[in-house]
């Protein structure tokens, strides 16, 4: 059953990072599904900082963020509740050791996992797999609207 209209528009900011043909993917540990890592842009604070932050809060590593690979509206149910999302993708680099990324809160994980393994992968939303592709390969700046309600 579908809930109300969402209440409120979120804006997440997301991290697009390479090692080789591998990216940067955090896993949610309680459901085994992946995303790329990121988060929710609090009050103030631009996109690109809060990559940074929470990249600072969930992996203990800096990051560099770089330009905005794409600009995604996402409307879905989650939980019989409906959400509206603004996820802005960046890509993102670090002087830090590539393999020793882990993650400093219980709940989380981080995996390098290789791009053409992305079909096979649970990753949400779903089409994060287009914007990392996209990525790859160099793709321009885009805005793309997705309704799953």
């Amino acid at each position: 059953m579908q809930s109300s209209q969402p209440t409120r528009i979120e804006v997440i900011a997301r991290g697009i990072m390479f090692h080789g043909e591998r990216v940067l993917l955090c896993q949610n540990c309680k459901q085994g599904y992946f995303y790329l890592p990121g988060g929710h842009v609090e009050s103030g604070e631009t996109a690109a900082a809060a990559l940074a932050r929470e990249m600072q809060e969930e992996a203990a590593v800096s990051v560099a963020v770089g330009r905005v690979v794409q600009v995604e509206e996402h409307l879905f149910v989650q939980g019989g509740k409906s959400r509206h999302e603004i996820n802005v993708y960046f890509s993102m680099s670090t002087t830090a050791d590539l393999t020793s990324i882990r993650s400093v809160e219980d709940q989380i994980a981080f995996a390098w996992v290789a791009v053409n393994d992305l079909e096979h992968t649970d990753i949400r939303p779903a089409h994060s797999r287009d914007v990392v592709r996209a990525a790859a390969s160099g793709s321009v700046l885009s805005w793309r609207s997705v309704q799953a309600l």
